[in-house]
C-alpha cells in the first residue's frame, strides 16, 4: 500500500509539473506573431561551448496598442498561479505586473503591462553555469 501512495504522489506531482505554466506558454508558442501589428518578438538560447547543451532559454514578446493581448496574458499568468513556487503580483489602474518563478527547469516569466502595451520575458534555466575563473 505505502509503494502505491508513493507512486500516486509521484504521478501527481509529474502532471503538475508538467501542467505548470501551460496556459502562458500556450499563449507565448502559438501563433500571435502573425495575426498581430505591433508585435515584436526576440529569443536568445544560450548554449555550453564544449557540449552544445543549453543552458538558458529567454524569449520576450512586446506589444504595443494591443488591449486584448494584455487582457489574455493577465488571464493565462492567473490561471497558472496555482502551479508557481513564487508569486509578486502588482496590480493599480491600468497596470498589472507580475513576477511568477517555477523550478525543474527553473522558470522565472515575467509579465509588465500598462493600458495596452504588454511585456511578457520568459527564462528557462536548464542548469546553472559553471564559472571557469576560478
Amino acid at each position: 500500500m505505502k509503494k502505491l501512495l508513493v507512486f500516486v504522489m509521484l504521478l501527481v506531482a509529474t502532471i503538475a509539473e508538467s501542467q505548470a505554466q501551460e496556459h502562458i506558454d500556450a499563449l507565448l508558442n502559438g501563433d500571435i506573431e502573425s495575426n498581430r501589428h505591433g508585435l515584436t518578438m526576440r529569443s536568445a538560447v544560450k548554449r555550453d561551448p564544449a557540449t552544445g547543451e543549453i543552458i538558458k532559454r529567454v524569449l520576450e514578446l512586446t506589444a504595443i496598442d494591443d488591449k486584448s493581448l494584455a487582457k489574455e496574458f493577465i488571464a493565462a499568468f492567473k490561471l497558472d498561479r496555482n502551479t508557481a513556487e513564487a508569486w509578486d503580483e502588482n496590480e493599480g489602474g491600468t497596470i498589472y505586473n507580475v513576477t511568477a518563478v517555477w523550478l525543474n527547469p527553473k522558470r522565472v516569466y515575467t509579465l509588465a503591462t500598462n493600458g495596452s502595451m504588454i511585456t511578457v520575458i520568459a527564462q528557462t534555466i536548464y542548469r546553472e553555469e559553471k564559472n571557469n575563473n576560478n
